[in-house]
Formats: C-alpha cells, structure tokens, sequence
C-alpha cells in the first residue's frame, strides 16, 4: 500500500475489507440467474477472433446502406465465425453469405434483425409500441431498480437534427414511466466552432432550458435530468451548460446531475470546482446537485484527436492510473459535508471499486447520498447481489428507435471493446467466481491502484498556453506543429483577443504599401535584384539556408496571432480556418529547411536549383500556400519572388 495509508482515507483495513466483500457478493451470485445473452455474447469475445468477428458483423453488416456492401462483409466473417456457437446458428451464418450474394435484400435484413435480437439487453427500442413494455420488464426481472434512459446519439451535424435529438429526449420526459434521462451537449446543440465557447454555452442552455423546464413541472413529479459528455473538449462547456442552466432562478430548487470522467486528469479538480459551487448553490437556498462518477469510454477516440492534432494525450496513459483517479475522486467526494451538497453515482462494473466505495460511504456515514449504477444489461447476476447490499441500483439505459438503429453501432463497438480488453474487469466478470487465476488478477490491480492514488489535483495533460513565449521548432527532424487547443480556456482567451482586433486591425498595412509595384521598369528592376540575391543565397549552402528556414518558423509560431488577425481582417478567415493554416506555415519552412539538407545526400545526382522562382497563390488560403511555395523554392537554393493575391497582399 505504500504511504498510500496516511496520504488518503482507504487504508489497508478497508481494501481487505473490500476484496471479502466482493467474495461474498460472488457467491451470492451463484443463485442469481445469468442473462443467456449476456452469457452468449461473453462467450463470443472469449474467442481468439469473437471480438474481430462481432464488431466486423456490426460495422461490417449493420452498418452499410447498400445491401450488396453488407452481404460481401457477411461473407468474409465466415472464415472467422466463433467455433463454440451452435451449429445450426454457424451453419445459418454460412448460408447467409451463400444465399447473400444471390438475394442480398433478403439475407441482409434477416441478419440485422438477429444482431437486434442479440443485443436487446443492452440496447432497448425507444419506439412507443415496445418501450413501455421493456420498461415494465427491466423493472420486473431487475427487482425494481431505477433507470436513467439515454437516447443514444453521437455529435449531431445541424439544427434540424438537434431540434429532433431534443424532441426526442422531450418525448421520454414526458412519459409517466420515465423519471430519470441522460443527455450530452454535443448530440443536442447544432456544432459551434470550438473559439466561440460563450455562444456555444449560451445557446446549449436556451435549447435545453425548456427540457429542464419540463423536469420541474411535470405532471408525473420531478424527474431527473443528467448532462453527459463523451469528448476532452466539451468537458469545460458541459460544466459552463450545467451550471449557467442551475444558476437560474427558476432551476434553483431542481436536482440535476453531471457525469464526471475518471480517465482524466482534470475529474478530481473539477469536482472540487463543482463541490464549491454546490455548496454556494445550497447556501444560497439551492437544491443540492449530483454527480455521476465513471471511468470513461471513448479512449480511441481521445486518442485519435491528439494524433491529429498533435496535442497529448487529454486520459491517463494505463487502466491502472484511471482506477486510482476512479478512487481518488470518491475519496475526496464521499464525506458527510460533501455528500450534503452533491450526491454521488458510483458508476461502473468492477466490484472491488463498488465494494470499496459503499464500506467507505458507511464508514463515513454519508452511504444515504450515493447511488450505484451499472450498464443495463451487463453482469445482471452480480448487479442483482449488489442491489439487494446497497439498497438500489441505477441502471444506465440506452435506447434507440429501430430506423435509427445505426446510431447504436458506436455504443455497442465501446461496450464489445471493453469486454474484450483483459484491462478491463468486464473481461473477467463471468469467469471471475471460478477462476482462482482471475479474482487473483483483478485483486491485485485493485490493490496496485491504491498505491497511486493522487492526493492533490493532478495537472491536466493538456496545458498548452499561447499566451507565453512559443518553444522553437525541431531541428535535424520534422515533427508536425500542433495546431492551437481550444480545450484550454486560456487558449481561447487569446482568440477572443485575436477577433476582437480584427475588424480594426491596420497589420501590415504600410508594408503593403511599400511593396506595391506599378511599372514594368521596377517590374524589371524585382526581378533583376532576386537573380542577384539568388547567388549569394546559393553560398550560404544547405545548412545554412536550413537554419534560415528553421528560424523562419520560428517567427511564424512566435506571430500566429498577428498572422491570424490580418487574415481575418484582409480575407475573412476565421479562426477554426485560420489557426491550422498558420499551423501548416510553420510546417512548411521546418519540413523543407530538412528536406534542403538531404538533397546534398541523394546517391550519383547532383542538384542545380532554379535560377529564378515566382510564386504567385491565391487568396483563399493567405499563408499556407504563400509560405510552402516560397519556402520549397528557398530550401532548394532558388530566390523567389511572391506576388501574393491582390484581395491578400497584406
């Protein structure tokens, strides 16, 4: 355990106590009866190809709009198709993708309608003629638990489909059966450019106000609304959204929540920020808020955005620092003068973290203000012994109408992924009560975690500060220049400063004027000034042209807010436009400052460069294609002369 002990309120005593207690929730269990689809389908990913298998049927054969395209997927997953299914269910896989090729409008649709069939205790129809039904079922067989319906929807492309994604989640508000919704900004509010983030906020919460509104005043009692979130960057608008909605008079007196992702950095410092808000809210004569607590699923696509843009990584970098974040964050949440203000969801799967939350609740005596909370669907054995320990259990529901079904495809590929992973304690969940070999793995990563419980807010990941003196580009490599990270609020700040100068800014303005050139004589004169200069060019050689263009890049990332407030003054370039063309500059002169220097190395060839080069861009893009032609041609050892586009000549 380290010092681990004394440094935060889980101390050895407690985990051991954790670990019996899920022993004992494994054996209850055994007397609980396993969902046969949620069996199947552990069993699928069990296989060396169940996962390949599954999400290829999912992506591959759900997915696609035409029927051919899904009928060749389906033929290819025949080779890797699960070897312990039933036979008659393989045998019905390979005619599907015989007779497929033939009639795929008829094998096609029979075979999304099993995938259907096998995920409906993950997914249920939000159609009016099945949810009440699937509702009363779920309340039925899970001895009456709770229910958070989630309308399942990525980021929405336009207004017409927000307005139809709010409607959506109106609808189930406004049913006498369901009391309690999840909804994230991002798959609500039409898309904002992500510099304009009080318009952004404004806008969120005029659209939502009026499900908030609903909440209050329903007919069927209050009701619960939880914003969600998924992405890095809509953490600070989601917290801006939540809390502007509650700070209205009218929201004062409503119970609302917010999910909170463990994976980051930045969840135990922005709990402390929400609990001193609550608290003022209370103080003020408010309700009380709550927060949903998770681990976080969109790893990949976290992933794939810093990539892009070449930003870190915004998630801790191992499963392990994301469980302690997990603890470190109930540690700090779960005390009696915390809890009065905000009440807690424990969410997620893995027992040894709900055992360990509920015992520190009791010990602490606040156990009344948190609430559990697991996947529909998932582990129904063990949710079902949880349940009756804790006294209530949330189940997180998603649902989706069947014409939209393809909507579902990213929740359930996040859900396959995750029971896949060994990382990940869904992996062992059914195996975990008779396998010695697995408790004991999942035991000590419970108690390895312990060891790196953060103690004070760990620093966000992604920090970067345009405002300070920008670090100079690589040398003797090319690395691509990040482009600026609009999830940092001082970042954003410096592009409020940046656009507020535009329609006034004279940048540039005298430098234009000097370089204006009228005649064919000083036309002449240009160009007989650069074929002069192009020899004393030429003698500084590779290297030394290459620490001129190297220095070049330099000036361009220490300018990239007078670059950015000339184009939008001169060419209307907005920022979300502007900053990635800057960004592409700076990447031109480092790129061809290296690329100069190995033309010396090309093996039997030598290299003449132009006399002369002209480059003339157009206006559109007024630094990237400007910069990468003139730079080209200076690395290559050729003067240039520019004559950029008139409408940005500044």
């Amino acid at each position: 355990m380290g010092d681990s002990e004394s440094r935060t309120g889980i101390d050895h005593a407690l985990a051991e106590e954790a670990i019996d207690q899920v022993r004992r929730w494994l054996v209850a269990s055994r007397d609980e009866p396993v969902d046969a689809a949620a069996r199947r389908l552990a069993d699928v990913l069990k296989d060396p190809h169940g996962l390949e298998f599954t999400v290829g049927f999912v992506d591959g054969v759900i997915r696609p709009e035409d029927p051919r395209a899904a009928a060749r997927a389906l033929a290819a997953l025949v080779p890797i198709t699960p070897s312990f299914l039933p036979w008659p269910l393989r045998a019905a896989i390979r005619l599907g993708a015989l007779v497929g090729r033939v009639l795929p409008g008829v094998v096609v649709p029979v075979a999304r309608t099993a995938l259907r069939r096998m995920v409906r205790h993950l997914v249920v129809d939000a159609s009016d003629r099945r949810l009440g039904p699937a509702i009363r079922r779920i309340h039925r067989t899970q001895h009456g638990a709770r229910l958070n319906i989630n309308l399942l929807g990525e980021a929405i492309l336009g207004r017409e489909e927000a307005a139809r994604r709010l409607e959506g989640t109106r609808r189930l508000l406004a049913r006498d059966d369901v009391d309690y919704v999840s909804i994230k900004v991002s798959s609500t509010v039409a898309p904002h450019t992500p510099w304009s983030f009080d318009q952004a906020v404004d806008d969120a919460v005029e659209a939502l106000a009026p499900l908030y509104r609903l909440a209050k005043e329903s007919p069927h009692g209050r009701k619960f609304i939880n914003l969600d979130m998924e992405e890095y960057k809509d953490l600070d608008l989601t917290i801006a959204v939540f809390t502007r909605l509650l700070e209205r008079p009218e929201f004062r007196d409503l119970e609302a929540g917010i999910v909170l992702q463990a994976y980051l950095p930045d969840a135990l410092g922005a709990m402390m920020r929400l609990q001193l808000w609550a608290a003022a809210r209370v103080a003020d004569g408010g309700v009380p808020i709550k927060v949903r607590v998770v681990k976080g699923a969109n790893l990949p696509m976290e992933r794939v955005d810093a990539e892009i843009h070449g930003w870190p990584l915004a998630t801790w970098g191992s499963k392990q620092e994301t469980d302690a974040s997990y603890k470190a964050v109930l540690d700090y949440a779960l005390h009696p003068d915390r809890t009065r203000h905000v009440r807690i969801g424990v969410a997620g799967h893995n027992l040894f973290d709900i055992a360990l939350a509920w015992l520190l609740a009791r010990r602490r005596g606040c156990d009344d203000h948190v609430d559990f909370e697991m996947l529909l669907g998932m582990a129904t054995a063990q949710a079902a012994v949880v349940h009756r320990d804790v006294g209530g259990l949330l189940l997180y529901t998603p649902v989706v109408h069947p014409r939209e079904f393809d909507v579902a495809i990213a929740y359930l590929v996040r859900r396959l992924e995750e029971g896949a992973s060994h990382e990940n304690f869904m992996s062992a969940v059914f195996d975990l009560d008779g396998s010695t070999e697995l408790f004991e793995r999942e035991k000590e990563r419970f108690l390895a975690s312990l060891d790196l419980i953060p103690t004070e807010p760990p620093r966000p990941h992604r920090v970067q500060d345009r405002t300070a003196p920008q670090p100079p580009g690589p040398r003797g490599e090319f690395v691509n220049t990040p482009d600026t990270d609009t999830s940092v609020a001082v970042n954003r700040r410096w592009g409020a400063r940046i656009r507020e100068r535009m329609p006034d800014s004279a940048l540039g303005e005298q430098t234009a004027r000097e370089g204006l050139v009228t005649t064919e004589e000083q036309l002449d004169e240009v160009m007989r000034r650069a074929v002069e200069a192009g020899r004393v060019w030429r003698e500084l050689g590779a290297e030394g042209r290459a620490e001129i263009l190297h220095a070049a890049g330099d000036v361009f990332q220490a300018r990239r807010a007078d670059l950015l407030e000339v184009m939008g003054s001169e060419c209307g370039k907005v920022l979300e436009q502007g900053d990635p063309e800057v960004s592409e500059a700076i990447d031109f002169a480092h790129y061809y400052a290296e690329s100069g220097r190995r033309l010396l190395s090309v093996e039997g060839a030598g290299f003449t460069p132009a006399g002369l080069t002209v480059v003339t861009p157009p206006w559109n893009f007024p630094t990237a294609i400007p910069a990468g032609s003139t730079l080209a041609g200076l690395a290559s050892g050729s003067p240039v002369v520019i004559k950029p586009a008139e409408s940005a000549r500044r």
